[in-house]
């Protein structure tokens, strides 16, 4: 149970969209073969992603799994339970982030997901209607549009002065807590694992964007997943491996040339 070919138990983390979930139509259906794998061999999947709660919890009922995971870019880590879900906040909670959000928008046009309606994050992320509501539920962070990026370094400026920072997802710019990254969050859960199960466990973890770069660097396997025009976000880390296609088709080839799967 949990064990590789060397009989080391093992963790496999990974971000959604353009890794796991298809950048276009968040499809995980070309990773079927090692997602069932996973499953077959009991090696936890762990979602590390930039969505919220709502929204992860919904994909894991479609992928069949169940599992603690990372919300909004390490802002928080949800463990489930019988009577629901453990909130562990790494981050500002969401009233905090908005406030603080407003008030930059005085002097920077930027709009937030709650500057928009449903209908808007719908279109602008291609989801439906009832995921794009699952997705303006925030626990922690807000997606938003900067209209002049220019302007990103002076809003990065008064974003530390409040102890937040900006990062940069797939689609959007998230302003987060300061310090936050999904890096964190994968070593609070990796330490529960090992907490758990009194064993070391080693640990994967697969992504395509700037906000997944540390969660690569502090894992054992780091994956990175070329975008859709096939080249790589920058990074330099030991071990390191390139998927040879982006997306799901991508994540599941390095998976099956890691384990071996025939």
């Amino acid at each position: 149970m949990l064990l590789n070919k060397s009989n080391r138990r093992l963790l496999v983390f990974t971000d959604l969209d353009g890794t796991l979930l298809d950048h276009d139509n968040y499809s995980f259906e070309p990773a079927l073969e090692m997602l069932n794998f996973l499953k077959q061999n009991a090696i936890a999947l762990i979602i590390a992603t930039s969505k919220t709660k709502s929204e992860v919890i919904e994909l894991q009922k479609a992928l069949g799994i169940t599992a603690p995971f990372i919300v909004e870019n390490g802002a928080g880590i949800f463990i489930p339970h019988k009577e629901g879900y453990t909130m562990v906040p790494l981050g500002k909670l969401y009233n905090e982030t908005r406030a603080a959000f407003r008030s930059y928008a005085k002097e920077i046009p930027m709009r937030g997901f709650a500057d928009m309606h449903i209908d808007e994050i719908a279109a602008l992320t291609t989801l439906s209607f009832e995921n794009a509501q699952r997705a303006s539920k925030r626990d922690f962070s807000e997606p938003f549009i900067l209209e002049k990026k220019e302007a990103l370094p002076k809003l990065k400026k008064m974003a530390e002065k409040d102890g937040f920072d900006i990062v940069k997802g797939g689609r959007f710019y998230h302003l987060i807590t300061r310090g936050q990254d999904k890096a964190a969050a994968v070593r609070k859960v990796i330490s529960h694992y090992n907490d758990q199960y009194n064993a070391t466990f080693t640990s994967i973890a697969l992504g395509d964007s700037e906000n997944d770069l540390t969660m690569l660097q502090n894992v054992d396997v780091p994956i990175l997943v070329p975008h859709p025009d096939g080249s790589f976000t920058p990074l330099s880390t030991p071990n390191l491996i390139k998927a040879p296609y982006p997306g799901p088709k991508g994540w599941n080839e390095a998976l099956k040339r890691y384990f071996d799967v025939q």
